[in-house]
């Protein structure tokens, strides 16, 4: 009896894998049917609006032309003529004057310089990234979007897409998520009250792993590893920041001794769990005091040989999964090793970006169970040294470097804390 429940339940998980990976593939040929409706309207309503201006040019310019030639011509040469001008009129855009012409120009340079001035670098990396031009995943908070492309039956596909999203996959979802909360609370309180003894770090990586597995399948989150001969095993872990979701993304495969700020609500919640059987540290960034005593506490972990790998998040907070931005050096002053880790969310299926001066977590994830998915690939890389002549700053902008090189994202100089602070006016 015992051998078949075990039998059935790695059935169940094989064939739970291969409805992901064929969900994927739905999508995939959804949002592909999707951009080609959409180019077909876009044509469509371009070559409507030629004709109307076609049309409505020759109505106001045609009479008065064909009056001062047909005194000279034939009844042939007319034909002729009425015919190439209905052809050319067809090819050929409509006639402006001098003057429309100019004032479209001056609209473009004022157009292109508002939008250098506005669009910098910086702060479009602290908002959710556009849809690809000609892309859409039906979600609701991109249709503004796309509202004059749509035909009917884009329209209907994503009223059912609403539906199943809204009406099916969101309540399901959210009472599997707070299932888990629950079994997590629970599963570390039973752990925690365990003895020190010698197998206890093994069952506590064991069974949190499948915990965050089970959590991770419920959001519902693809995940994709790569390389992972080199996933860590102890020291410094550092990685790019998109949301909280990178910390359940990477607990999936490994276990870690997480840092970052205290948080209250549905965080605060999972910090204190999560506290009861592993060492963890959580801070105040905003005391001094408390960023001193990491530092401390880091290198004390990581002189220790039975501690799982800190994972850092240098960056400090969430980055739109576009760019990496400065790396705190205090990562780097701790350890001569770090091991870097890069992970990068597919857009077409949902946003996994966390902007946290706009959404509470309650709200960021009901937005995440709503979306279709939460698909991401993550690269593990091999251990990088700090060189002799290496400077913590020096060493923590190669590191980044590499993780963006790795990710296919931008690697800006800009702190990533101008989202929540304006910049200093002896640096202006």
């Amino acid at each position: 009896m015992f051998i078949q429940l075990v039998l059935l339940c790695l059935l169940l998980w094989v064939s739970f894998f291969w409805l992901q990976c064929r969900y994927l593939d739905v999508l995939e040929c959804l949002f592909a049917w999707i951009a080609e409706q959409l180019a077909i309207t876009r044509r469509k309503r371009a070559r409507d609006e030629r004709l109307r201006l076609d049309r409505k040019w020759v109505d106001s310019n045609g009479p008065r032309t064909r009056d001062t030639k047909d005194s000279t011509a034939s009844d042939s040469e007319k034909q002729a003529r009425d015919k190439g001008d209905g052809v050319q009129m067809l090819l050929s855009p409509p006639i402006k004057n001098r003057l429309n012409i100019r004032v479209e120009q001056c609209c473009d340079l004022i157009a292109s310089g508002l939008g250098l001035v506005l669009e910098d670098e910086v702060t479009q990396r602290f908002v959710a990234a556009p849809a690809p031009v000609g892309e859409w995943n039906l979600l609701t908070r991109n249709l503004r979007h796309r509202k004059r492309h749509l035909n009917w039956q884009l329209r209907l596909v994503w009223l059912l897409g609403w539906l199943t999203r809204y009406i099916l996959l969101l309540p399901l979802r959210t009472a599997a998520c707070w299932l888990c909360l629950f079994m997590i609370s629970g599963t570390t309180v039973l752990l925690g009250h365990l003895p020190e003894w010698r197998f206890k770090r093994q069952l506590v990586e064991l069974v949190l792993r499948q915990c965050f597995r089970i959590t991770a399948a419920c959001l519902p989150m693809v995940r994709r590893f790569h390389n992972i001969e080199h996933r860590p095993t102890k020291g410094i872990c550092v990685c790019n920041h998109t949301s909280p979701l990178d910390v359940l993304v990477l607990m999936c495969d490994g276990n870690y001794s997480l840092t970052g700020q205290v948080h209250d609500g549905i965080l605060g919640v999972l910090q204190r769990a999560l506290s009861r059987v592993s060492p963890h540290m959580w801070f105040d960034r905003r005391e001094l005091a408390d960023r001193e005593a990491l530092g401390l506490v880091l290198r004390l972990h990581c002189a220790a040989k039975d501690r799982p790998p800190v994972l850092l998040f240098p960056e400090g907070t969430c980055i739109n999964n576009t760019a990496v931005m400065q790396f705190k050096k205090g990562s780097f002053a701790v350890s001569d090793v770090v091991c870097p880790v890069a992970i990068r969310y597919d857009r077409r299926f949902g946003e996994a970006y966390w902007d946290s001066t706009r959404y509470s977590m309650l709200r960021y994830m009901l937005m995440v169970v709503s979306s279709w998915c939460i698909c991401c690939d993550v690269w593990y890389m091999p251990p990088l040294s700090r060189r002799g002549d290496e400077s913590p700053v020096e060493f923590s902008n190669r590191v980044k470097a590499a993780i963006a090189a790795q990710a296919d994202i931008d690697d800006l100089p800009w702190d990533g804390n101008l989202k929540r602070w304006s910049p200093v006016r002896d640096w202006q």
